[in-house]
């Protein structure tokens, strides 16, 4: 693109170059349902280049467990760094859940791991535990598990938050294989957590309601620990993460479940209502009809006598009725202006990251984001004056966003390359623009990042109005209050007591929830939140091949499909991709290809010495026994006989001299293996030489000898008898 729009016409005229305009203008999303069908009608043509095909969707299990405290708690996904804003960091819960989707097949797991203890999982309800070795068990897993008070950890980070020291006196524990696979743990479907009011026609989310929620613990899938697993020694590149695993059939499991649930075909039946709030999702208002009479009731005996004369209720009601407009409109607030301050600020935080870095490392990574961050605190500050949530919040969300991002980008270049990393436990990587620019996108689009913006804009938005309610609410009671106080004498206790909530605290908090406006859902957004997905339109598709140059003719297949698709006119089902691998791989093969031009070089010169060498020798010995050959010839050698002898001499000893080359090869091959293995560390690179290699070396090493023999044989073979004779 630079080099299309470089121009240089000599004026003193800047003229803009729309590169990121050009760039999202060609992002677009795949037609991942229509490639699928394509794929599995069109299988045989790429069974032998593929390994294994594995299928994502946005659907996270509900993993709940009984802690070491006897409370419930959530540990997937997981809460357990809510207490980083009070919900405000949710999407800590997708980078330090411990569960994950196995996405390979059985081959590839029984390669890269033992199984110290039960089995692999065969059914959906089957999980195993990845541990990083085999006697150690990370303090994350262990909270993620249940086997310590969730709630202790939380109040740590509570601690850090406000600025406090934290003294950790924790003795570490112990636990037996047995005892990891006897944890309790279990499956409640998001689905499941939504409870339907007849009254407004909407869905509440019941999550914190405790009975409701325990109930639902009692009655759930038992979800069973059946192995515990260890990378083998040596791997280093590993399919599973550690933690826990389970089988993508979990979720395909609840999605079927999801899809005869009653909140599921309604939203389905009607995509133009959201079924969480009552509204239309091309409205930014509500249909709610929250009234006064529906919160509250008035008592007007009580209120007469706290005033000492007869008040009517409907007196009351019209002086509150334009305050409580005010505080309806404050509750059904939209939050696509919050979340689209807090997206544009991660977006221009995400990009201006990577500036001036060059290479980065997982142990330089707190540092960066910590003073990147300090540098733009006055963005934070701005937050904070229209939203009321502290800056401090602000840049502890942004510190473990943009954290996580460098750490996958370190992570996923670490995968391509590993050449720049010496030592396993810090990687590091190369920022290379062009995989940034290409990486970048995919990262703000991926739910968990939607998700922790439509927290973050809900959240603000939030905050916003109960500061506007609370104003409200004083402004009403001092009207009240002066009105009132003017003329009567108030009884306080009589007034307060004539005035009774209808509803709980938690079901005005349900309800209030449900009528604020999101204007970004959608009915597929809500399906996605119920735990729904369409089975046959994957988030991701997962393609393991057996080479690479597997991965290119299944590259090519794309390119087949695409051609079918464009010819047909369905130009929206093309398949969009970038070869991120191949790219890497053709630099990284320019290199390796310029290194072996330079060492064959090198290896010919020696070579063609040897060679001339050869040569010389042979004729050494030709010169040397030119009476021999007189001789030979006197008694009735034919020249073919003596240049035979020869020939032959310079086979036996290029013959030999492969011999002896491949014996002395095959002899210091383990010792060099044992320098790679000390200086590489675990890395599987190691020093090997195949038989048939070897063969065609000595095969080469013959021919050069009898090449470099050929003159002086042929010398020796027209030595005139006579004159061969008379050397001495």
């Amino acid at each position: 693109m630079a080099t299309e729009e470089g121009t240089n016409d000599n004026s003193n005229k800047v003229k803009e170059r729309q590169f990121i305009t050009k760039t999202l203008a060609n992002i677009k999303a795949n037609d991942l349902k229509s490639f699928n069908k394509y794929v599995n009608d069109n299988y045989d043509e790429i069974k032998d280049d593929v390994l294994n095909i594995e299928y994502s969707y946005s659907v996270d299990p509900n993993i709940y467990t009984i802690d070491a405290t006897k409370e419930l708690a959530k540990v997937n996904p997981s809460t357990l760094f809510n207490a980083m804003g009070g919900g405000l960091m949710s999407m800590y819960s997708s980078y330090a859940s411990i569960y994950s989707q196995m996405d390979v097949g059985p081959e590839v797991l029984n390669e890269q791991y033992d199984v110290l203890s039960g089995r692999w999982p065969k059914e959906y309800n089957e999980m195993v535990i990845v541990l990083s070795e085999p006697n150690g068990i990370s303090d994350l897993l262990v909270y993620s598990l249940g086997l310590r008070d969730t709630e202790e950890l939380t109040k740590m980070v509570t601690k850090i938050m406000n600025g406090e020291s934290l003294s950790i006196n924790n003795e570490p524990l112990e636990f037996t294989y047995e005892d990891l696979m006897n944890i309790d743990l279990r499956l409640i479907p998001t689905v499941d957590t939504y409870k339907y009011n007849s009254k407004y026609d909407l869905y509440e989310d019941m999550t914190n309601d405790k009975d409701y929620m325990k109930n639902l613990y009692n009655n759930a899938t038992k979800l069973k620990i059946v192995g515990v697993v260890t990378a083998k020694e040596g791997v280093t590149s590993m399919a599973l993460q550690p933690g826990v695993s389970y089988l993508p059939s979990l979720v395909e499991y609840l999605i079927n479940y999801a899809k005869d649930k009653d909140a599921v075909k309604k939203q389905i039946e009607n995509k133009e209502v959201d079924i969480f709030s009552g509204s239309r999702f091309d409205s930014k208002t509500n249909n709610l009809d929250l009234n006064f009479s529906d919160l509250m009731n008035i008592d007007s005996n009580k209120l007469s006598e706290a005033f000492g004369m007869k008040i009517s209720p409907d007196d009351i009601q019209k002086e509150t009725s334009n305050y409580m407009m005010d505080i309806s409109s404050s509750l059904t607030t939209d939050t696509s202006k919050a979340k689209e301050e807090f997206t544009n600020l991660l977006e221009e935080l995400s990009n201006g990251v990577f500036e001036g870095l060059d290479i980065i490392s997982t142990n330089e990574v707190e540092g960066i984001v910590s003073n990147y961050l300090d540098k733009n605190s006055d963005k934070f500050k701005a937050l904070e004056e229209e939203y009321v949530i502290p800056s401090d919040m602000y840049k502890t969300t942004f510190n473990g966003l943009l954290g996580s991002l460098l750490n996958t980008y370190i992570e996923a270049y670490y995968g391509m390359d590993p050449s720049l990393t010496e030592d396993v436990s810090n990687k590091k990587a190369k920022v290379n623009p062009m995989i940034i620019n290409m990486a970048l996108p995919k990262y703000l689009e991926s739910a968990p990042i939607i998700g922790v913006e439509e927290e973050m804009g809900k959240a603000m938005t939030e905050a916003k109005m109960k500061k506007d309610v609370l104003t409200k609410v004083g402004e009403l009671t001092g009207n009240l209050t002066k009105k009132l106080a003017s003329s009567f004498k108030v009884d306080e206790n009589k007034l307060a007591s004539a005035f009774t909530l209808k509803l709980t605290e938690d079901e005005i908090k349900r309800i209030v929830t449900a009528t604020m406006t999101n204007t970004n859902a959608t009915a597929k957004s809500n399906l996605l939140l119920l735990g729904y997905q369409d089975i046959e339109e994957p988030s991701y598709i997962s393609i393991y091949f057996n080479s690479f140059d597997g991965k290119e003719h299944f590259l090519k297949f794309i390119d087949s499909y695409n051609e079918k698709m464009e010819s047909s006119g369905f130009e929206s089902k093309k398949i969009n991709y970038s070869d991120t691998t191949g790219i890497l791989m053709g630099s990284v093969k320019t290199i390796v290809n310029a290194v072996s031009y330079v060492l064959i070089a090198f290896v010919s010169i020696s070579l063609v010495v040897s060679s001339f060498m050869i040569g010389i020798i042979t004729y050494i010995s030709v010169y040397e026994r030119t009476k021999e050959i007189g001789i030979l010839r006197s008694i009735g050698a034919s020249k073919k006989n003596i240049s035979s002898i020869f020939n032959a001499e310079t086979f036996i000893i290029g013959f030999l001299s492969g011999l002896f080359g491949i014996g002395i090869s095959y002899m210091f091959i383990p010792i060099i293996n044992s320098i790679l293995k000390h200086f590489t560390g675990n890395v599987p690179i190691r020093a090997m030489l195949y038989i048939p290699s070897a063969i065609r070396l000595i095969i080469l090493s013959i021919i050069l000898t009898l090449i470099g023999g050929l003159i002086p044989a042929k010398k020796a073979s027209n030595r005139d008898p006579v004159e061969a004779l008379r050397t001495e």
